[in-house]
């Protein structure tokens, strides 16, 4: 885990989507870490992809700091 652990949901915009590396970088956890939440499924319907990337819609990634 990185060293500044407070996860800010303000910079999270819920219509957007991002990356499995900003991911990453918003949840405060490595991009091994974000992987193994994308197989777990904790993303639901909020993941997708195009072509080989996936990505992750803000709605998503807030849904699931509430969950946490």
């Amino acid at each position: 885990m990185k060293s500044d652990s407070t996860i800010d949901p303000r910079k999270i915009d819920p219509e957007n989507l991002y990356s499995l590396h900003q991911v990453a970088d918003f949840l405060n956890i490595s991009y091994g870490t974000v992987l193994k939440l994308k197989t777990n499924d904790a993303f639901g319907n909020g993941l997708s992809n195009v072509g080989k990337k996936f990505y992750v819609s803000g709605r998503a990634i807030l849904d699931y700091i509430k969950e946490r």
